[in-house]
């Protein structure tokens, strides 16, 4: 297949040659945004941390920087929509989740895990009276709730507690130790399904798990529900479930009280009744589906995990609790296998097509680049991707996928980064953030549950096309991958979380575009199948309701139409996130 593209800048036919599952979509650039490494909220001030992190320069290890007076900004595991008390999206508001701290478990016992409400806009203007903007606008935090279990619904299997009932740095997490602050030590959040601005549902990745949060105060609501291991059918095994190394039911209570045992070695959760799994191979991709429920995805099957030889990641359907105190999620499924990218082998973030609980966005990656000297630095692959979550084949392997766009692939025909280049690679690979908006990029309040995917409004926005915000992690204090000169003109690309705004020229979230409605087709670009044909292969697509999640409402799915163009939010994680 080959997809034409109007070259951005020369005027000229540019020919993509698709592998894969490649079917790249016509887009531009709206913009950059960046928030401050610098800027710590109130809620993270004078509290110890990075204390186990050892003096040095040795990437990925040692930090000079560390401890720090403070509990540092790392970036972003996930993003999702800001909600007001009447259950309606705020325009440009969005809760967006830290991960684990430093990046595992052993180095991250005294980082404080929190959700912040960021403010994230950027203006735009086609240029229209030869307007230009910042190159970098700044995101703003709005506020910061820092996770906490004063109820004490977080025990293990055997008796555990969370990581304050054993051990604080310094008297600087009196107030912490108080309030029972959730640590990196006890889970690696990396999914974030937000109901309303009450209730979330949380994944891990250290065991991997899922629990209730409100994600306004930080309060836990349930206790954690573990992964369920699956037989060769896919149903679940009674009993049986997923761990890692730096799961706690693995710790005796002697070792927890003395705070020397961070992790495990692997050996050990060979030998117990667990699955094994890799520590940094839990819920990275989670999004709430148009009927409510979750589709949540596992980051990886490599590693130090059990899972390598299974065809794809996992992909599990969640049953959130009802919201009040106690109710805990539930998995209902599992639901298949996603089949990865050539160059590509963990899952960043997912996030449903609007008015959808078939379709889901898809970031993928790979690992880090190692320097800046090429060959040797290691080529980022970031592909966006849409997956039919129920269309699977008799390995229940998700067979029908499309890659829509890569990160480092980006057209910029109106210049929106003032560099005078019409090409940006949005080049920290850690993405692990995505929000669909609308479909064509509308600034409106949309209902709750619904998303939209497009730039939100200020001033100066206007009405785009399907698009996306796409921001990064940081994975401070390792954050300078391609070592990079302090000196150079844009360091907070270095040390900044970010975001880049993208619109596509085509509304391609509705249900009615060419690619969605003819998904089954190898290119959305070939002539369109006759009216008759397109019912029979949507007919043939749902003809299996034992695997659908819900009944299909085509009424309500064309009243949503207008609902789906991508705010992208691509935080990269910390470290091993």
């Amino acid at each position: 297949m080959k997809l034409q593209l109007a070259a951005s800048f020369l005027g000229l036919g540019t020919t993509y040659v698709a592998a894969q599952n490649q079917d790249r979509q016509p887009h531009y650039l709206v913009g950059l945004l960046n928030y401050p490494n610098s800027f710590i909220p109130d809620e993270l001030k004078n509290h110890t941390s990075g204390t186990s992190i050892p003096k040095g320069n040795a990437m990925w290890s040692q930090s000079d920087k560390a401890p720090f007076s403070y509990v540092p900004g790392v970036g972003f595991s996930d993003m999702e929509f800001y909600y007001d008390d009447e259950g309606n999206t705020v325009n440009g508001e969005f809760f967006c989740l830290t991960d684990n701290g430093f990046g595992s478990s052993d180095n991250s016992a005294d980082y404080a895990l929190n959700i912040q409400h960021l403010k994230i806009q950027k203006p735009f203007t086609f240029r229209h009276a030869e307007t230009t903007f910042e190159k970098y606008t700044e995101a703003k935090n709005l506020g910061t709730a820092v996770l906490k279990d004063p109820d004490g619904y977080i025990k293990w299997e055997n008796g555990a507690d969370i990581q304050v009932a054993y051990s604080v740095p310094d008297e600087t997490w009196a107030d912490y130790k108080a309030a029972r602050v959730l640590t990196g030590r006890d889970f690696d959040v990396e999914g974030l399904a937000v109901i309303n601005n009450r209730c979330a549902v949380v994944g891990d990745e250290l065991m991997p798990a899922i629990f209730m949060v409100n994600p306004t105060t930080g309060v836990v609501l349930s206790k954690f529900v573990r992964t369920p291991d699956i037989d060769s059918n896919g149903n679940f095994i009674a009993g049986k479930y997923l761990s890692t190394r730096s799961d706690k039911v693995h710790c005796s209570i002697a070792d927890l009280e003395a705070n020397t045992c961070s992790s495990v070695a692997s050996e050990v959760v060979d030998a117990s009744e667990y699955r094994k799994h890799d520590k940094s191979g839990g819920y990275e991709g989670f999004s709430i589906l148009d009927d409510g429920t979750i589709a949540a995805f596992l980051e990886k099957k490599s590693g130090d995990s059990t899972l390598s030889d299974e065809p794809g990641v996992r992909v599990y359907h969640v049953k959130p609790g009802d919201c009040t105190s106690g109710s805990a999620p539930t998995f209902e499924k599992f639901l298949g296998f996603y089949p990865f990218e050539i160059g590509a082998g963990n899952i960043a973030d997912v996030s449903a097509v609007p008015g959808s609980s078939r379709f889901v966005a898809v970031i993928e990656r790979n690992g880090f680049p190692n320097g800046h000297m090429w060959p040797g630095a290691g080529n980022p692959a970031n592909n966006l991707c849409i997956v039919d979550l129920l269309d699977v084949d008799e390995n229940m392997v998700m067979k029908n996928k499309k890659c829509i766009l890569n990160y480092h692939d980006i057209d910029d025909p109106w210049d929106a980064d003032g560099n005078g280049i019409f090409k940006y690679g949005h080049t920290q690979v850690t993405n692990e953030a995505l929000v669909i908006v609308d479909d064509y990029c509308k600034s409106h309040v949309i209902l709750h549950r619904y998303r939209y995917f497009s730039l939100l409004a200020n001033t100066h926005t206007l009405l785009l096309h399907s698009g996306f915000v796409a921001g990064t992690d940081t994975n401070y204090p390792w954050t300078n991958q391609f070592g990079i000169d302090v000196s150079a003109q844009y360091y907070q690309e270095v040390d900044d979380a970010r975001f880049m705004v993208v619109c596509f020229v085509e509304p391609i979230f509705n249900s009615e575009h060419p690619l969605l409605k003819n998904f089954g087709a190898k290119s959305t670009q070939l002539p369109a199948t006759s009216e008759a044909e397109v019912d029979e292969t949507a007919i043939a697509r749902g003809a299996d309701d034992s695997r659908a999640l819900m009944a299909y409402d085509s009424t309500t799915h064309s009243t949503l139409a207008f609902i789906g163009g991508l705010i992208l939010a691509v935080g990269g994680f910390v470290l091993a996130a």
